[in-house]
């Protein structure tokens, strides 16, 4: 009777045994990785609640492969311009910073890429090209700690080319609006010559307007070397915004007719 009590105690002994390491490991496993009700789980070093992709994207950042969240840019794209509401909110408001509200079509600036159709453009791209066709080298300035130091952003200014455009009235159309933001009315037939066939300022301020133009061919993915063959929706007009306010800012609209120019270099008459 005594080998029967001693043995029914032994085992309700090693059962409560049994009983008290697994809730010891269960309360253990809770503590360490609690899933609340949208699936993820709970990090006990932070206290937040991590969802299964944003735990797998932390696997992947204490491996090395990856360090941060990566941001994709939204696009800068020509169709949309009229029906994505925040796009058309940013164009308009780069244009009211310039005082560019009709001329131009867009504002991109030099660290980004834009789209026309099908063609993705990259404002980059464009300046490399541009530098190479002058003879220039492309350079960047390293960090000490190897990192690509960033340039100067500069916007420029977009404009697609239609059917029945020409150069010279795209470029006439920017410098009338410029001054129309100065609250001068700049004639449409200002750009005339005189009953002499001489180039009025105007006209030489477009001509000249023409050395400072890029042009760049969609469908080539290049910077077009003559200027004057643009074709409808496949080619785009690009202006250095800065290049274009500082020749323009030194003129004086009322000597406008005593600017010289020999087809290479503009002589503007000094303001007093």
């Amino acid at each position: 009777m005594l080998l029967k009590k001693d043995e029914k105690k032994r085992w309700l002994i090693g059962l409560a045994v049994v009983i008290l390491a697994l809730t010891v490991l269960g309360f253990l496993f809770m503590n360490k990785n609690t899933t609340d009700h949208t699936g993820g789980a709970l990090d006990t070093d932070t206290g937040e609640v991590k969802t299964t992709e944003t735990a797998a994207e932390t696997q992947v950042s204490e491996k090395g492969g990856v360090h941060g969240a990566i941001t994709v840019k939204p696009d800068i794209d020509y169709q949309d311009l009229q029906k994505d509401t925040p796009l058309k909110e940013l164009m308009t408001s780069r244009k009211k910073e310039l005082g560019m509200d009709k001329s131009l079509d867009m504002i991109v600036r030099s660290d980004e890429t834009f789209k026309v159709g099908d063609h993705e453009v990259s404002m980059q791209d464009i300046l490399k090209q541009l530098q190479a066709q002058k003879g220039e080298i492309h350079t960047q300035t390293i960090t000490e700690s190897g990192a690509v130091k960033p340039q100067s952003i500069k916007s420029y200014g977009i404009y697609v080319v239609q059917p029945n455009d020409n150069i010279w009235n795209i470029h006439f159309n920017i410098l009338k609006e410029y001054y129309e933001k100065k609250g001068i009315n700049v004639s449409p037939e200002a750009d005339e010559p005189s009953p002499k066939g001489l180039s009025s300022g105007v006209g030489k301020i477009l001509k000249f307007s023409e050395t400072m133009v890029i042009i760049y061919s969609l469908a080539d993915k290049k910077v077009a070397a003559d200027i004057d063959l643009i074709e409808p929706l496949s080619k785009i007009v690009v202006y250095n915004m800065e290049e274009v306010f500082a020749l323009l800012s030194k003129i004086n609209y009322e000597n406008i007719d005593r600017i010289q120019f020999d087809g290479k270099t503009i002589w503007i008459p000094a303001k007093k």
